[in-house]
């Protein structure tokens, strides 16, 4: 009786377990899951990204466009303007080349420069650096969401899929994250730390840092200031992920003003294999 009794439990565990295996994952975060998995594993990536962020004083959104081609390890970025304001600029980063510093060619015969990628020249009326080029800081961001989420047992109530769009004639989820908790809080910077410091360490807007406290540069010493920070980068993102890839293509961020933020992504080829001398200033196709 009792070798039947053990075998009905063992059938019984079974059971379960297959039962367990087959239970479709919860489409909020299979969508999240995905997104973020597919921002971490990608090497390299090529694409035109239509910006449009606010800035103080500004009624309307600045628009910009920009065509971009990131290496993740090592950092390697060109980029240029191919839009107004500044069109025709070209900007080349290699990690542990030039000091470290951002090549420019800002064209109109005007020569060439190597600036620090917080420099007042490259930041000036920008939300982000060059350095921000990509999706690895979404996905933090997206990813440090989604623990606290957890956390707090809200995952459900703050991530939510949307339904299904068509941009840019891609099939895309859309994917909504709200956050209820999101407020103003305050940091008090420690010596040596600046906006990019406190941003990366706290995963916020660097514009919001400096829009906030009326901050004039990105690499300015913070240290021993009381700072009024947002308590996560957006109150709402709205992203469209594109079902191919898994690429969120669009972006829009939202504070308690409205839209700050809002990046297109065109034309996105993920893991192109780059010539050798692609970011090189000698490339054929440059014109440093």
């Amino acid at each position: 009786m009792k070798k039947y009794f053990s075998v009905a439990l063992m059938l019984v565990a079974v059971c379960v377990l297959n039962f367990s295996a087959t239970v479709p994952e919860n489409q909020n975060r299979a969508i999240a899951n995905k997104m973020v998995a597919a921002m971490k594993s990608y090497k390299t990536c090529v694409y035109t990204m239509r910006s449009e962020e606010r800035l103080t004083g500004k009624k309307d959104l600045r628009g910009g466009e920009i065509f971009t081609k990131v290496c993740e390890v090592p950092r390697k970025e060109y980029m240029k303007m191919v839009a107004d304001p500044n069109k025709g600029t070209e900007m080349l980063y290699v990690e542990g080349e030039r000091d470290n510093k951002v090549m420019v060619n800002p064209g109109k015969y005007l020569p060439t420069l190597n600036l620090a990628p917080a420099n007042s020249m490259l930041t000036k009326d920008q939300h982000h650096t060059i350095m921000s080029a990509g999706f690895r800081l979404v996905a933090r961001i997206v990813e440090a969401g989604m623990k606290r989420s957890d956390e707090q047992g809200r995952f459900d109530e703050v991530f939510k899929y949307a339904g299904d769009v068509t941009w840019n004639n891609r099939a895309c989820y859309k994917l909504i994250i709200a956050d209820p908790t999101w407020a103003y809080t305050t940091y008090t910077a420690k010596g040596g730390e600046t906006i990019l410091t406190i941003a990366a360490k706290l995963l916020i807007s660097e514009y919001s840092i400096k829009e906030l406290n009326g901050i004039k540069n990105f690499d300015d010493d913070l240290g021993g200031k009381t700072l009024k920070v947002p308590s996560s980068y957006a109150k709402v993102s709205v992203f469209y992920i594109d079902k191919e890839n898994n690429f969120p293509v669009f972006q829009e961020l939202s504070d308690d003003k409205g839209v700050f933020e809002r990046y297109q992504f065109f034309n996105l080829t993920i893991n192109p294999v780059f010539k050798a001398d692609e970011f090189t200033k000698g490339f054929s196709e440059y014109k440093f």
